[in-house]
């Protein structure tokens, strides 16, 4: 599998957690969930493509 393929793979998979966004944000806003869980977002995004591009590899 090409790196071109496994790269649009591992950002797919991230799709369903920016998709929880505007969920969090409410609950931020409302107080219902600490502002620093959209802060650690970018991070699990990353951390979460990562593995999904490492995983893509092996598998395939």
């Amino acid at each position: 599998m090409n790196l071109r393929t496994r790269i649009r793979i591992a950002l797919a998979s991230a799709v369903p957690t920016l998709l929880a966004l505007p969920v969090l944000c409410v609950l931020a806003a409302v107080g219902a969930m600490p502002w620093t869980v959209l802060l650690a977002l970018p991070v699990v995004l990353v951390v979460q493509a990562t593995a999904t591009f490492a995983r893509v590899n092996r598998v395939l």
